[in-house]
C-alpha cells in the first residue's frame, strides 16, 4: 500500500521572480511610484529600496553624539517625510522589498549604539508595514561574540511589528581568513561560521515563521556541505552581485558553471533573486561611464535565460510538486477503507508495478507445476482496485504458466469494483473474496501470495501482522511476494518541518511520524543505516503455537536468533527458557544505531526509508542512495519523518545515537524513539567503548572519551499519541 494521497489533476507551473537593488547613489532622494513601476515594466518583478535615506542617518548620528557623558540611550523619533524613500501606495507595495539601514549595529558592545540601532529598526519596520510592504531586509550580525544582543533586538522588533516578514541578509560563508593570531600563523576559515550565527539567531528568537534568510552568493563558492546546509534553511532571497558574472566571448555577462549549478539547486525552493551592482558592473564591462539601459538589462536577460534551461525535475520531484515538506499522516488501510482516488494516485506509479510483475514472472518461471496440470494458485491479499491482479495475469501470459487468482479485499467499495473488473476483464480465472485476509480460509492452499502492504518505513502499515495472519493458507513450499523488507534511517535537519510542527503547538504532533516529500532537508550523517528486517514466510508462525528451536538449543543461542532478526528478546514470552508464539510479540523490534557527524548541525528529527526484496533479485527501494539502482523513478512512497520535540545541536566531529522501538500490546502497534548526542574528545586513544569498567578506571571526561552533550525525551511512550490499530 502506497503512502501518497494527493490531487494531480492540475500540474503546478513554477514561477521565478527577479528583483533589482539599485546603487545607493541613485536613491538618495525619495522615489515616487513612477520610478518604482518603471523598474517593474523594465522586466523586474521587485525592487529592493532603502526605507530611509541619508537625511535620517544624519539626524540619528547627531542624536547619538549628543550627551555622550550619560549612559542613557537617547530617544530617536520616527523618520519624517524628507527622510523616507517612498510613501504608501497599494499599486506598487507588492513590488517593493524594504531595505533597513545598513549602518545600524544591533550587536554593538556599546549599549548606546545598540539601543539607538534597535529604535531605528523598529521605526523602519513600522513604516514599511504602514506602507503595505510584506518583506523587509535587515543586515546580519557583524560580531560573532554578541549574537544574543542582535537576536534579542530582532525579536523585539518582530513582536512590535507583527505583519512584516524579516529577511536577514547573510553571506554564505566567510570570504577570507581572519586576522592572523601571529605574523606567520593565519587563523583558519570556518566555513560553517555564518550558518552557525544564523542558527543562534533563529534559535534565540524561537523559530519565528516570519524570519528567513537573504543569502548572498559568493564569488568563490564554499564547500558542498555549506551549500547543502543553506538549502535546508528558509531562504526567501538570493542576492546575486553583477560583479561575480563573467563575460562570454561575445562580451555578454554569464555565470560560471559552478554558480549555475548552485542556482539550479536553490531555485527548487523558489526564492526571489535580487541583482545587485548592475550599473557599476555594466560600466566596467562596457567601459562606459553612462551605459545604456539595454546594457544593464543584459544581466536580467541572462537570469531569465537560466530559468528556461533549468534541469527537468526528477519523476519523484514532478510527482510531489506542491507537496514538498508538507506533513501527511501515514495511511491506515487496516482500519480505514480508502477512497478510490487514493488508490488511483498510487496506481499511477509504473515502476512499482513493473517491478511486481517482474517478480511474479520470475516466481512463476521458477515454480514447479502442480500435479495433474492444475494451475498455480495465487492470492493477492489486500487487492484494492486490482493492479496486482492485473500484474499477475500479465505475468502468467508472459511465462505461459496457467494460474488461478484469489483477490482478497476487506474494503466493501473496492470489493464492488473488483467484481466489476472480474466480470468485464478477468472472468473465470479470478475469484474475488470479501473478507479480512487474517480470517480468510480458502478451500485450497496458495502457491504464491502477493501483497502491497508496505509503508514508508516498510512495516508501518502493519504488513507483518497482516501477513502473519494469512500465512496459514500458504503451502509449505509457498512463495510470498515480497519476501522481505527492511527499515532504514538517518538523522536530519529541517527547520521548515520543525517550525510547521511547532506552530501546531500540540503534544501529539511532536510524537507522530509523518510522511513527507522532503526538500528543505540536510542529512547530517554520511551513511543511512538499517534498523531491522521482516521476512516472509515468517519462520515463527505456523500451525503450532511453539516457537521453533533446534533440539537442546541454549538460551544464549536463542537470544542470538532474536538479535539476528532485530527482535527484542527481553519482551518475548518464555516457557522453560524457550520463547513461544502466543501473540504478536515476535514482531517487536528494537535498534540503537550510532551515526558519525562530520559537520556541525541541528537535529530536528530523523528520516525513515525502506528496501524490499520482492523476489530473487527484484527489489524496491526508497533510499536516496539506492533507489536509482533498485527502482529508479518509483514515486509511490515518500520518506517518513520522526520528529524530536527539542532540536539538538551537534558540533563538528560528533556522534548521534538513535534508539527506536517497534512495540505491540496485541491491540495496536506503535513506535517509540529517543536520541542522544556526543562530543568526541581526542587524545587518549580510547575506542569510545561504553564499558562500565572503562568508565570507572578513567576520569569522567578523559581525553579520547565520548562526552554526552544532550538527549531527547522518549517520544510516544506506550503509543500514547500515535499507533496503528490491529
Amino acid at each position: 500500500m502506497s503512502e501518497v494521497s494527493m490531487d494531480h489533476d492540475k500540474p503546478l507551473s513554477p514561477t521565478y521572480y527577479i528583483g533589482l537593488q539599485p546603487e545607493m547613489s541613485s536613491i538618495d532622494t525619495a522615489i515616487d511610484s513612477e520610478g518604482i513601476l518603471s523598474s517593474v515594466t523594465d522586466g523586474y518583478d521587485v525592487l529592493s529600496v532603502p526605507i530611509t535615506n541619508p537625511r535620517f542617518r544624519s539626524r540619528v548620528s547627531r542624536i547619538s553624539q549628543s550627551d555622550l557623558d550619560t549612559v542613557m540611550v537617547p530617544h530617536v523619533a520616527p523618520p519624517t517625510y524628507p527622510e523616507v524613500n517612498f510613501a504608501p501606495n497599494t499599486t506598487y507595495a507588492q513590488h517593493v522589498f524594504g531595505l533597513c539601514a545598513k549602518w545600524i549595529e544591533l550587536d554593538s558592545a556599546d549599549p548606546r549604539i545598540a539601543g539607538v540601532s534597535t529604535q531605528v529598526l523598529k521605526h523602519e519596520l513600522s513604516y514599511a508595514s504602514f506602507c503595505g510592504l510584506s518583506y523587509v531586509i535587515v543586515p546580519g550580525p557583524t560580531r560573532r561574540n554578541n549574537v544574543a544582543m542582535y537576536a534579542e533586538s530582532l525579536n523585539t522588533a518582530l513582536a512590535a511589528v507583527p505583519y512584516i516578514n524579516v529577511i536577514v541578509h547573510l553571506a554564505m560563508a566567510e570570504s577570507g581568513v581572519e586576522e592572523p593570531s601571529s605574523s606567520d600563523s593565519p587563523a583558519p576559515v570556518d566555513s560553517m561560521s555564518i550558518w552557525d550565527i544564523w542558527n543562534s539567531v533563529r534559535t534565540i528568537c524561537d523559530y519565528p515563521s516570519r524570519l528567513s534568510v537573504g543569502l548572498q552568493l559568493a564569488a568563490k563558492l564554499p564547500p558542498q556541505s555549506v551549500v547543502s546546509r543553506w538549502f535546508a534553511e528558509p531562504i526567501t532571497v538570493l542576492f546575486v552581485s553583477a560583479k561575480i558574472f563573467l563575460s562570454n566571448p561575445k562580451g555578454y555577462p554569464v555565470l560560471s558553471k559552478a554558480h549555475q549549478y548552485l542556482l539550479f539547486k536553490y531555485l527548487k525552493i523558489k526564492p526571489y533573486t535580487i541583482l545587485q551592482d548592475v550599473r557599476e558592473a555594466t560600466q566596467v564591462r562596457t567601459s562606459s561611464k553612462l551605459p545604456s539601459k539595454q546594457d544593464e538589462r543584459a544581466y536580467l536577460i541572462y537570469m531569465r535565460h537560466l530559468h528556461t534551461i533549468l534541469p527537468s525535475p526528477t519523476a519523484v520531484e514532478k510527482f510531489g510538486q506542491g507537496y514538498q515538506d508538507y506533513l501527511q499522516n501515514p495511511l491506515q488501510p487496516l482500519t480505514d477503507n480508502l477512497e478510490s482516488g487514493t488508490y488511483e494516485v498510487f496506481e499511477k506509479d509504473p515502476v512499482k508495478y513493473a517491478q511486481y510483475e517482474k517478480a511474479i514472472l520470475k516466481a512463476l518461471s521458477e515454480r514447479d507445476s502442480n500435479p495433474n496440470g492444475q494451475p498455480i494458485i495465487l492470492a493477492v491479499v489486500g487487492a484494492g482496485r486490482g493492479p496486482l491482479v492485473a500484474c499477475s495475469l500479465r505475468a502468467s501470459e508472459r511465462a505461459k504458466v496457467p494460474i488461478f487468482v484469489y483477490a482478497v479485499e476487506k474494503n466493501p467499495n473496492a470489493y464492488t469494483y473488483l467484481l466489476q473488473r472480474k466480470e468485464l476483464q478477468w472472468q473465470s480465472n479470478v475469484e474475488v473474496v470479501f473478507t479480512d485476509m487474517r480470517t480468510w480460509n480458502p478451500a485450497h492452499k496458495v502457491d504464491i501470495m502477493i501483497s502491497e502492504l508496505l509503508g514508508s518505513f516498510g512495516d508501518n502499515e502493519l504488513s507483518p501482522e497482516c501477513l502473519d495472519g494469512v500465512q496459514n493458507v500458504l503451502k509449505d513450499n509457498g512463495i510470498m511476494i515480497p519476501q522481505s523488507y527492511s527499515s532504514h534511517f538517518i538523522p536530519a535537519m529541517s527547520p521548515k518541518i520543525f517550525s510547521s510542527i511547532k506552530l501546531q503547538n500540540k503534544e501529539d504532533v511532536m510524537n507522530t511520524p509523518y510522511v513527507v516529500m522532503l526538500q528543505a532537508v540536510d542529512l547530517l550523517a554520511p551513511e543511512i543505516k538499517q534498523a531491522w528486517e521482516f521476512r516472509h514466510p515468517c519462520p515463527y508462525v505456523g500451525a503450532s503455537s511453539s516457537w521453533p528451536t533446534a533440539p537442546g538449543i541454549g538460551e544464549a543461542k536463542q537470544q542470538q536468533r532474536y538479535d539476528d532478526l532485530g527482535i527484542d528478546y527481553s519482551t518475548a514470552p518464555v516457557v522453560n527458557n524457550k520463547p513461544i508464539h502466543i501473540s504478536n510479540e515476535h514482531n517487536n523490534r528494537h535498534v540503537k544505531a550510532r551515526f558519525s557527524i562530520e559537520n556541525r548541525g541541528v537535529m530536528h528529527g530523523f528520516v525513515g526509508y525502506f528496501e524490499s526484496v520482492l523476489y530473487g533479485d527484484v527489489e524496491l527501494s526508497t533510499r536516496p542512495d539506492t533507489i536509482n539502482k533498485k527502482s529508479k523513478d518509483m514515486v509511490s512512497w515518500f520518506p517518513i519523518w520522526f520528529p524530536i520535540s527539542t532540536p539538538l545541536y551537534v558540533p563538528d566531529s560528533a556522534e548521534i545515537e538513535i534508539a527506536i522501538w517497534r512495540k505491540t500490546d496485541n491491540r495496536k502497534v506503535w513506535y517509540e524513539w529517543s536520541v542522544e548526542t556526543f562530543m568526541l574528545v581526542p587524545g587518549s586513544g580510547l575506542d569510545g567503548s561504553d564499558s562500565m569498567a572503562t568508565m570507572t578506571t578513567l576520569p569522567a571526561r578523559a581525553a579520547g572519551s565520548r562526552v554526552r552533550l544532550g538527549c531527547s525525551r522518549l517520544h510516544n511512550a506506550g503509543g500514547r499519541y500515535s499507533s496503528m490499530l490491529l
